[in-house]
């Protein structure tokens, strides 16, 4: 595989540059806080503004308003702006939820969702997990009955990041009771101010807020909002966590580099006992190592990305590529930590706090990492029975 640009993607890639020098990152409200998954935080300007470059909708079809640019030019958009710290943080949802459309949404969405999805006004949150259906998505209780010409949804999702600032939900509910357990499912387009919603903020460990719960009570929503074929929405979701495990975690790599050089800048600056801090051989180790752990994240991305690209099978990739950088993410906070010591705990807004405070960040966010998105144990899983052959471990062990 070559993972080398071509000149077109390196004159994007200048571009992309060129603008973030033009638009300061830092210079855009904030709507919503970074989860430290390396996309930033949630601005609606931002998206805006990428929107105003085209880029939201480059890679789509021309026939739905796009340019049909390859979909390395989605890579290198994101890589730019993690190096960057951009604030970024909707836009893999957002092309997440435009290719499903595209793929087998209905007239209806097509005409009035992509449309605003490439102006960057529409954001999306996900209605997955529920209280007593984590890992097993198929054990949820989201129930949607027909009533005439709409669906009638009633259940309760919970860990739906971003749910209160989104403008749309993409709720996954049971519609049949007939059908066998992996069928019988259904995806749903939801509007968020749709009656029956309630949508209520979970407090994390940072003190801010990132996931939300969500009840929905008897909420209607038209049948053509469904998002694919009813019944099959179990293979839609399939897709859209195999999709997510890699546009979720694509941009990590950059954004970990951005903050182990700021490490090692540290590690020179701070004098201990008559010299720097980085003279001490333990720190270079761990520092050098962890270069390479990022260096190897980075490559492992883009050998998962050629095989989308040239339509090669890709059954377990993305699920190691998810676990490496979530991992790799958690060894990176406690390096922060141990090298910052007493000074690492100290949160933005500390007059002690080193490099802002955000070390502390970049640890409390990291711990819920390997869990969302699939858990690293599941993941693993998958990993021995689709990658290595292995069998699948018997149920009720």
């Amino acid at each position: 595989m070559d993972f080398t640009l071509t000149a077109e993607e390196e004159g994007f890639a200048e571009g992309v540059r060129r603008f973030l020098r033009d638009h300061p990152p830092e210079r855009f409200p904030i709507d919503g806080m970074d989860a430290g998954y390396g996309s930033g935080a949630h601005s609606r300007a931002f998206l805006q503004a990428l929107a105003g470059q085209g880029w939201l909708a480059m890679c789509w079809p021309k026939a739905h308003g796009g340019e049909a640019r390859p979909m390395f030019f989605k890579l290198v958009l994101m890589e730019e702006m993690a190096r960057a710290g951009a604030p970024f943080g909707p836009l893999a949802g957002c092309w997440q939820t435009a290719d499903a459309i595209i793929g087998f949404g209905t007239e209806r969405l097509r005409r009035e969702v992509l449309p605003e999805i490439a102006r960057g006004e529409a954001t999306f949150w996900q209605g997955y997990s529920e209280p007593d259906a984590g890992s097993d998505l198929l054990a949820l209780k989201t129930q949607a009955r027909r009533d005439g010409d709409h669906w009638v949804i009633r259940g309760h999702k919970i860990w739906s990041s971003h749910a209160g600032i989104s403008r749309y939900g993409l709720v996954f509910a049971r519609t049949s009771h007939q059908a066998r357990r992996s069928r019988g499912f259904s995806m749903f387009v939801v509007p968020n101010r749709t009656p029956g919603m309630d949508i209520r903020p979970i407090r994390s460990l940072t003190g801010e807020v990132y996931h939300y719960e969500v009840f929905l009570d008897d909420v209607r929503v038209p049948e053509n909002l469904m998002l694919g074929p009813e019944g099959e929405g179990f293979l839609a979701l399939l897709n859209g966590l195999d999709a997510d495990r890699f546009w979720g975690r694509f941009y990590k790599a950059p954004a970990l580099e951005r903050v182990l050089h700021q490490l090692v800048d540290y590690a020179n600056a701070t004098v201990v006992r008559g010299g720097p801090l980085a003279r001490d051989a333990a720190v270079r180790r761990r520092l050098a190592e962890m270069a390479a752990d990022i260096a190897a994240l980075r490559l492992m991305f883009y050998r998962a990305a050629c095989l989308l690209r040239d339509g090669g099978p890709v059954t377990y990739e993305t699920a190691v590529a998810k676990v490496m950088a979530d991992e790799t993410g958690q060894k990176l906070a406690r390096l922060g930590m141990d090298l910052l010591g007493l000074w690492g705990p100290l949160r933005e807004g500390s007059r002690w706090a080193k490099l802002g405070g955000q070390i502390s960040r970049v640890y409390l966010t990291s711990l819920g990492h390997t869990i969302a998105g699939g858990t690293a144990e599941i993941l693993r899983t998958a990993v021995a029975v689709r990658g290595l052959g292995l069998p699948a471990e018997p149920k009720g062990r």
